[in-house]
């Protein structure tokens, strides 16, 4: 009896959690995006919605991107997905000059 009341209520917490992550995700990516029309917001969105949803760079500061793109590129890596150093750059430049 208390089992099944711990089970339900945690389903119910993950269900909550799903749909509360679902709600930030499609909020993000509906806001304007800085630079629109920019050759490095293309190759952000090129490279780094392959795997996830489009990140607005408000999302973090200029120190947690840095920190972020090192994590980014060894999982672009591990998923041999491809990317050279310029990328990489461009990408990093952007998302750290339009940080919060």
């Amino acid at each position: 009896m208390l089992l099944s009341y711990l089970v339900r209520f945690l389903l119910q917490i993950l269900c909550l959690a799903l749909l509360l992550g679902m709600a930030s995700c499609v909020s993000v990516s509906h806001q304007n995006m800085p630079e629109e029309n920019s050759a490095d917001l293309g190759l952000l969105k090129k490279k780094c919605t392959l795997c996830h949803g489009l990140p607005h760079p408000k999302r973090h500061t200029k120190e947690e991107w840095g920190h972020l793109i090192t994590i980014m590129t060894k999982r672009m890596n591990e998923k041999n997905i491809s990317n050279t150093k310029e990328e990489l750059s461009k990408i990093k430049s952007y998302l750290q000059r339009n940080a919060r």
